[in-house]
């Protein structure tokens, strides 16, 4: 039997404290060093969802918010912003599983209004590092391979602008630029794929 603790869920949702988008994001933006933004730890928890195995709140909350957030007490900001990314995981998996309303990512935009995804792709890619065993069998088939390929396509951690433009055509270039278009379409698909696989066992 493991020793390992198990983590602390809150007794009712609704005593659960929760922050607000703009209170989540300047309390990680105060971290020394700064924690990821809103919108990469959307795309970790976007790809935490949609993976062929389901991974335990204690196993990905390290990796993006650190240990002090995982076994947090009750009442302490760490906590709270643990909820908040609870019930934020919690959304997207309703909504990707036909919930009333229909899955929406935290894109960044610039003040022109352009989307930038890159930040999302980030997270995305950091959430299937906790699994990729799991996601690799999948990858040859067309439908998933391509989905991958339009979001990994913005990561900035896998490969630098420069070369990634070296090796695009202007085609390839500009319908990367309008993906995150498709964005809530492909995690539709790739959670019924890629999540509807799990091999979970009811008692």
């Amino acid at each position: 039997m493991s020793n390992r603790p198990r983590m602390k869920r809150p007794a009712s949702p609704r005593r659960a404290r929760v922050l607000t988008r703009e209170q989540l994001a300047n309390w990680l933006a105060s971290l020394d060093p700064p924690a990821a933004g809103l919108s990469m730890i959307d795309g970790y928890l976007a790809a935490l969802v949609v993976s062929p195995r389901f991974i335990p709140p204690e196993d990905w909350l390290k990796p993006i918010l650190g240990e002090r957030v995982t076994w947090a007490d009750e009442g302490t900001i760490e906590a709270s912003a643990r909820n908040t990314l609870f019930q934020r995981y919690n959304e997207i998996g309703a909504t990707l599983s036909g919930g009333p309303r229909r899955y929406a990512p935290l894109f960044l935009r610039t003040d022109e209004g352009e989307v930038l995804i890159e930040d999302f792709a980030d997270g995305f890619y950091v959430g299937m590092q906790l699994s990729l065993d799991d996601w690799k069998p999948f990858f040859a088939q067309p439908e998933i391979g391509i989905a991958i390929t339009a979001i990994l396509g913005h990561c900035t951690t896998m490969i630098s602008d420069e070369d990634r433009s070296a090796l695009l055509t202007p085609q390839a270039e500009e319908l990367l630029a309008r993906s995150w278009e498709v964005v809530p379409e492909l995690m539709e698909m790739l959670h019924a794929k890629l999540a509807g696989s799990r091999n979970v066992e009811i008692r």
